[in-house]
């Protein structure tokens, strides 16, 4: 291996290189790992086919070869070969001559910031909650205490005069004072700064014993649940209970969305789980949730972790909010994508340093 080779396979981002036919000539192997691409390739793959015939990249290559001047893009979304796997890179594209004074080429360099965006979004995330949460706590307490008073003054009155046409009213109270405190107590849950007390779990078995305790649900909705379940899993240190509230609420969701679309072959829910080789440091188990329901718009994308957000008509919108506090209590994350009419994937991310650490 000569030396410049040595060098560029030992960069930190991609480097790729095309000819002034935009034939794909070398590339590094960090490029290699995050394009999917082979020295298989050289020669007979086209700068288009990389780029999935993205046109307007198409248009910015076609600037360059003209112009000489250099492209770059901040935030770019590439696709590996087989549209298995996005990133966020720093796209940077320019035109180097050859040595011979003649030939241009096109160099195309990827840095992958897939991560940092993550980053980026828990901060946001987080910094969001932690504002509501102020707020929630206040305005919880200032609920809590007329309420109980409602409640208990309704339940004195149905004793005392025990007349059937007065008792339905006061019942009514009764129970519509006991839904908005347990409201309230989600809501607190939701707002609450605590330390998750963990054990050792196996994510598996949890998700097996919500599937089972839900199968009368998918046997009246008609939905088929598929798991793909990875049986080599490590434990992970996290609290169960919390695990099993974020798991139950994004399968009913998933059963939601199905029923929603009217399927009449009935729906799928695909639940996978397996290690994520797309990160190195922290490692992380990913659990996915995969629906061919009703799907989520985009315009409801950008408010789908918002707390009273919801499109359902019966929903309190606190759902996905407690999901992801309870995940970026555990060092994890979510994220969501989703076509309106086709369905949506979840996924959830929680890494597993803490139980190899301890073991």
């Amino acid at each position: 291996m000569d030396i410049n080779t040595l060098i560029l396979n030992n960069l930190n981002y991609s480097v790729i290189l095309f000819d002034e036919n935009l034939v794909l000539k070398s590339l590094n192997l960090p490029a290699q790992e995050l394009t999917g691409y082979s020295d298989r390739f050289l020669n007979n793959l086209t700068l288009s086919r990389f780029f999935n015939n993205n046109s307007y990249i198409e248009e910015k290559v076609e600037n360059v070869m003209r112009t000489g001047e250099g492209f770059i893009e901040f935030e770019y979304k590439f696709q590996n070969k087989n549209r298995e796997q996005t990133r966020y890179v720093i796209l940077e594209i320019s035109q180097i001559i050859a040595a011979d004074g003649n030939k241009p080429y096109l160099l195309v360099s990827l840095k992958d910031i897939t991560r940092f965006k993550e980053m980026d979004h828990n901060i946001k995330s987080e910094e969001r909650i932690e504002d509501l949460s102020r707020f929630i706590a206040e305005m919880s307490h200032e609920i809590r205490n007329p309420l109980g008073g409602i409640k208990a003054s309704a339940a004195y009155l149905k004793r005392k005069f025990n007349e059937p046409d007065l008792n339905n009213f006061l019942e009514i109270i009764i129970k519509e004072s006991t839904r908005i405190n347990n409201l309230i107590e989600e809501l607190l849950a939701l707002s609450k700064k605590h330390k998750i007390k963990t054990s050792a779990v196996n994510i598996n078995k949890i998700i097996n014993e919500i599937i089972i305790m839900e199968q009368a649900e998918f046997s009246a909705k008609n939905i088929e649940v598929i798991k793909e379940f990875d049986p080599s899993l490590p434990k992970i240190y996290a609290s169960e209970n919390a695990l099993i509230q974020v798991f139950l609420n994004l399968i009913k969701n998933s059963v939601y969305a199905v029923n929603a679309a009217v399927k009449p072959s009935g729906g799928t829910i695909k639940i996978i789980t397996k290690l994520d080789y797309t990160r190195n440091n922290p490692k992380f188990l990913k659990i996915e949730f995969i629906d061919n329901g009703c799907g989520i718009s985009k315009n409801d994308m950008n408010n789908i972790f918002v707390p009273f957000f919801t499109t359902k008509e019966k929903g309190g919108g606190l759902g996905l909010a407690v999901s992801q506090k309870i995940i970026y209590e555990h060092g994890g994350f979510i994220d969501i994508s989703s076509v309106k009419n086709r369905g949506t994937d979840v996924s959830v991310y929680i890494p597993i340093e803490q139980y190899s650490q301890r073991r």
